[in-house]
């Protein structure tokens, strides 16, 4: 099973709307507080060269890699960024 990964930031009001409409779907996830993670967030804005929330990252089944996709650059909504993450689920 892949393993869905949300970069998030406390207060931020677009990782809360994700963090809900995932809840609703009953899509397994992990939660990464980048404030509280600074290394691993480091590495995703160093990968990814952007530094935008809700970040998710797609563990693929077997491995320790997979893709990223951010807010701006890969999806513009909650409903596209959701669509995206249930290809994967």
């Amino acid at each position: 099973m892949n393993q869905i990964i949300v970069f998030t930031l406390n207060g931020c009001g677009h990782c809360v709307e994700l963090k809900k409409s995932l809840h609703e779907l009953k899509i397994i996830f992990n939660e990464i507080e980048i404030t509280e993670n600074e290394g691993i967030w480091n590495q995703v804005v160093e990968q990814t060269g952007h530094n935008s929330l809700p970040t998710v990252y797609i563990g693929i089944s077997g491995g320790d890699e997979g893709p990223v996709f951010v807010p701006g650059r890969d999806f513009n909504s909650k409903d596209e960024c959701l669509e995206i993450i249930k290809k994967y689920v």
